[in-house]
């Protein structure tokens, strides 16, 4: 009976069904067995401080501030609005990180590696970044205000409408960065390459720019003074 009822229309499929006492699984459940939701994992910050590693991890909104996390390997991990002031960070593996909004204020990120990582509105404020790596990063709107940037590299960076005043950028690289409507006021800027870089709009009222190597290739105090 089973067979035949293939062929026949649905209405007198379905009351063969029901007649012969088949249960059917309601479509709701179905869905359910099918999707079901994603469990959120859990964070444990005691084993990331002892491992100082969670490459890939999803870390957003969550708190480290002050921890020594030296050399911690945090590559393409999401730290977005996350707390790391006064973190100890030198020497972390963090390129491709994501740390929009999140807050580095007064972190020693020394020697740090943050190649094409994500720093859009992060606020560095008096962060120590001596030898940062920070190629092709994208620091549009972040806050470096008074940070320490001494012989950091940001070649191709995008830092449009960053802050950056009172900041030491003493030998710098800023090859071909885009400094779109950045704040460089009072910043010391001596022994900077700006090569390339573009400075549309940039602010550099009251900053140190001796012996900096302009945009077009030329420095305005020469190249024997020291």
């Amino acid at each position: 009976m089973i067979v035949t009822a293939v062929t026949l229309p649905l209405a007198i499929r379905l009351s063969i069904i029901e007649k012969l006492g088949i249960s059917l699984p309601k479509p709701n459940a179905l869905a359910q067995q099918v999707i079901r939701p994603l469990k959120v994992k859990q964070v444990d910050v005691e084993k990331i401080v002892k491992t100082k590693k969670c490459a890939g991890c999803d870390l957003s909104n969550l708190n480290l501030s002050g921890l020594d996390l030296t050399g911690a390997d945090f590559r393409n991990t999401n730290l977005s609005n996350a707390n790391l002031t006064n973190t100890i960070l030198e020497d972390a593996k963090m390129s491709g990180v994501r740390l929009d909004k999140a807050n580095l204020k007064g972190a020693d990120l020394q020697g740090a590696d943050l190649k094409k990582s994500s720093l859009k509105g992060a606020n560095f404020t008096n962060a120590q970044m001596m030898n940062i790596s920070m190629i092709y990063a994208d620091l549009s709107n972040a806050n470096l205000h008074h940070a320490e940037l001494r012989d950091a590299d940001l070649t191709g960076a995008k830092i449009e409408k960053a802050d950056l005043t009172g900041a030491s950028l003493y030998g710098t690289h800023l090859t071909e960065a885009n400094l779109t409507g950045a704040n460089f006021s009072k910043a010391n800027l001596r022994y900077a390459n700006l090569h390339k870089a573009v400075m549309q709009g940039t602010n550099t009222s009251g900053a140190d720019l001796r012996l900096a190597i302009m945009p077009d290739g030329s420095s305005p105090y020469g190249t024997s003074e020291y």
